[in-house]
């Protein structure tokens, strides 16, 4: 067991996580519990992912964890490109967003290496 906040990418996913709320801020009331509700708690999940694995006992238990993690950050990955076509998020916003999310899905695929 570790300290999840001592993993480099759990504090990539949690800025992430900030920055899904950031963005999401000014989308319209309508997408309250629509396309907004769905990027914030997916983007919130990833992170908590990462922080529930660090509790694990095992190296196999973590890398399930980081594993959902992955699939969220696909997930999220796509809410970024509907939010983008629907013009709900400017083009430098999507791709700054979009940016952080590759970037956050290849630390979790360089960890999950490290834990097999």
């Amino acid at each position: 067991m570790q300290d999840f906040r001592n993993l480099k990418v759990w504090r990539k996913a949690h800025e992430l996580a900030l920055m899904a709320y950031r963005l999401t801020a000014d989308f319209p009331r309508e997408e309250t519990f629509g396309l907004r509700h769905s990027i914030r708690k997916t983007a919130v999940d990833i992170p908590a992912y990462i922080a529930e694995g660090a509790g694990k006992t095992n190296d196999a238990e973590f890398a399930a964890s980081i594993n959902m993690a992955l699939s969220l950050a696909m997930r999220l990955e796509y809410f970024a490109l509907v939010a983008h076509d629907l013009e709900l998020m400017n083009p430098a916003s999507h791709d700054l967003f979009s940016g952080s999310i590759v970037e956050v899905k290849k630390m979790l695929g360089g960890f999950r290496k490290t834990l097999a």
